[in-house]
């Protein structure tokens, strides 16, 4: 009787064997599910190659050759490199008694023609033709401060009002101020003619 038992326990076990070998198999042949309509699997793009990352980023070369100034349409790189130096691009401005350049004899004279606004869409604002008299101290000339030359190239809120307030009276003008960079000083001995050529500024004998 033990040895019947025995051989009916390893008939079950080899049955249940078979069984569970059967099911996987079946499992294993069953088709992969489809995906949902309207859906798609992810795309992972492909990594862009160093090659062409170094291309991209690489600075472009500038050119060693001349490039006349005035005949290209706007500013901005690449210039030739001459292009970038003020002895060349200005070495024929005319100069003043001090020699330095005339900005105001170079735009009356049509030799440069300063942009209104780096922005290249911007309108064009005429110069505005307006004279202010500033007295002087002692014997000294008095000051004309001209807007025509001034408004060539700069804006009315380049000056107004933080520089010079829009009243009369109300803007205490010195050469102390100007010299430490105040009012004209913002400029001039900076991007504008020195404040040591006098004559630039005291142009009116006072009278008496």
């Amino acid at each position: 009787m033990l040895k019947l038992k025995n051989y009916k326990v390893l008939a079950l076990i080899l049955f249940s064997s078979i069984g569970i070998l059967y099911a996987c198999a079946q499992l294993q042949q069953q088709p992969a599910p489809t995906p949902q309509t309207g859906s798609s699997p992810a795309m992972i793009p492909a990594p862009v190659p160093s090659t062409q990352v170094a291309a991209a980023t690489a600075p472009q070369p500038v050119s060693e050759e001349f490039e006349d100034p005035t005949k290209l349409p706007t500013p901005g790189a690449p210039y030739a490199k001459q292009n970038r130096d003020p002895d060349v691009v200005m070495k024929d401005l005319p100069k003043d008694a001090v020699d330095a350049i005339d900005f105001v004899k170079s735009f009356k004279d049509n030799i440069i023609k300063p942009r209104g606004s780096l922005d290249p869409n911007a309108p064009e604002v005429p110069p505005f033709p307006f004279d202010v008299e500033i007295p002087a101290v002692g014997a000294m000339p008095n000051v004309i401060f001209p807007h025509f030359p001034h408004t060539f190239w700069l804006d009315c809120a380049n000056c107004h009002p933080n520089i010079f307030i829009m009243k009369k009276g109300s803007n205490p003008i010195s050469m102390v101020k100007i010299v430490n960079g105040e009012f004209c000083g913002r400029c001039h001995g900076k991007v504008a003619f020195p404040i040591s050529n006098c004559t630039r500024c005291h142009v009116k004998p006072k009278e008496g």
